[in-house]
C-alpha cells in the first residue's frame, strides 16, 4: 500500500495532481490549447497517434507490477527515431510526473509506471528533436511565461512542492512544453484568434433594453464589418450583419439580445479556426510520430 493511500480525500486529490505536469506536455502535443487542467480547459481533437509500439518478452520487468529500488534503472521501454534508439528507465518514467518518494510503497517498492509514460516521453522527445532542427527552442523567459499561463505561477519551487516533483524537473518540463508550443506556432499556418468572452447578462427584464455597454461589446466583435465613423454597417454581406439584421445597433446602444447573437457568431468563427489549427498541428505531429517505433517491456495500466 502506498504511503499516501491513508490520507484524507483532499490529500488524495492533491497527490493526484502530480500527473499534471506530464499532462501539460501531452496537451501541447495534442492541441497546444489544453484541456482538463485549470487554465487548460478543452480539446476538440484526439491525441496524435502513438509511435508504432510492440511489447517484448524476456525483459527483467516481465510479469512484474512493482519494482525494488535496485530495479529503478531497468529499462521500461525504448523508442527509435531517425535511426537512434533511446532507453526509458523505470526511474525516468516515474520522475516524469512525480518523485520517487511520493510513489514509494510502505514496503519500499515502487509501482511499475504505466506504459503510457514511455509513449509520452517518446512523443515529447521526438517533437523536441524537431524543434531543435528548426531552431525554435524556448528561452528561459518563454518557459517561465508558459508556466505562468498554464499553472498560474512561474515559481518552479512552488509548482514542485504542489506536484511532488523537484524544481529542476519542473523547469525541464516547462522548457519542453514551451518549446513544443513554439514549434506548433512555427509550423501551423492558420493563426489562432482570441477566444471571445460571453457578454455579461442583463438584469432580469432588461434583455431588450438598449445599453451603451452592450454597444461597446458588440462593436468590439464586429471588426471591419462596422464603420464607427459612419455609425453604421460597413457592408451588408458579413456574418455578423446577417445574424444581427433584426437588431438595431449604434455606437451608443445595443441590447443584451444583440450581444448574445454577436457572441454566437464570434464563437462559431473561433471554433472553426481552432479546428483548422488542430487539424494542421495533429497532421504535423502524426507525420513525425509515424516514423518512430516503441518497444515496451510491459503493458501495465
Amino acid at each position: 500500500m502506498s504511503k499516501h493511500s491513508a490520507r484524507n480525500a483532499a490529500d488524495t486529490r492533491q497527490a493526484g495532481k502530480g500527473a499534471l505536469i506530464r499532462t501539460v506536455l501531452l496537451l501541447v502535443v495534442a492541441v497546444a490549447v489544453g484541456f482538463g487542467v485549470g487554465m487548460l480547459v478543452f480539446s476538440r481533437t484526439p491525441l496524435p497517434e502513438t509511435p508504432h509500439a510492440v511489447v517484448s518478452g524476456g525483459s527483467s520487468l516481465t510479469g512484474k507490477s512493482s519494482v525494488t529500488a535496485e530495479e529503478l534503472d531497468d529499462v521500461l521501454g525504448t523508442y527509435t527515431y531517425n535511426g537512434n534508439t533511446t532507453n526509458v528507465t523505470v526511474r525516468q518514467a516515474i520522475e516524469e510526473s512525480s518523485s520517487l518518494e511520493a510513489v514509494q510503497n510502505e514496503d519500499g517498492t515502487y509501482e511499475l509506471p504505466s506504459s503510457d509514460a514511455v509513449l509520452s516521453i517518446a512523443r515529447n522527445s521526438i517533437l523536441l528533436q524537431e524543434a531543435a532542427v528548426r531552431n525554435v527552442l524556448a528561452t528561459d523567459e518563454e518557459a517561465l511565461a508558459y508556466a505562468k499561463d498554464t499553472l498560474g505561477t512561474d515559481d518552479y519551487a512552488t509548482i514542485a512542492s504542489s506536484y511532488h516533483m523537484s524544481a529542476q524537473k519542473v523547469k525541464e518540463q516547462m522548457q519542453s512544453a514551451a518549446t513544443i508550443r513554439k514549434l506548433k506556432e512555427s509550423v501551423v499556418t492558420t493563426k489562432s484568434i482570441a477566444q471571445p468572452q460571453a457578454p455579461e447578462p442583463a438584469e432580469e427584464g432588461e434583455e431588450d433594453t438598449p445599453q451603451e455597454g452592450y454597444a461597446t461589446y458588440v462593436i468590439g466583435l464586429l471588426g471591419d464589418e462596422w464603420d464607427s465613423n459612419a455609425n453604421t454597417w460597413a457592408r451588408e454581406n458579413g456574418a455578423f450583419r446577417e445574424a444581427l439584421r433584426d437588431y438595431t445597433i449604434s455606437n451608443d446602444a445595443a441590447t443584451y439580445s444583440a450581444a448574445q447573437a454577436a457572441y454566437y457568431v464570434a464563437h462559431t468563427q473561433y471554433a472553426a479556426i481552432e479546428q483548422q489549427v488542430s487539424k494542421e498541428w495533429t497532421g504535423f505531429v502524426n507525420e513525425r510520430l509515424s516514423q518512430a517505433t516503441v518497444q515496451l517491456s510491459s503493458l501495465v495500466a
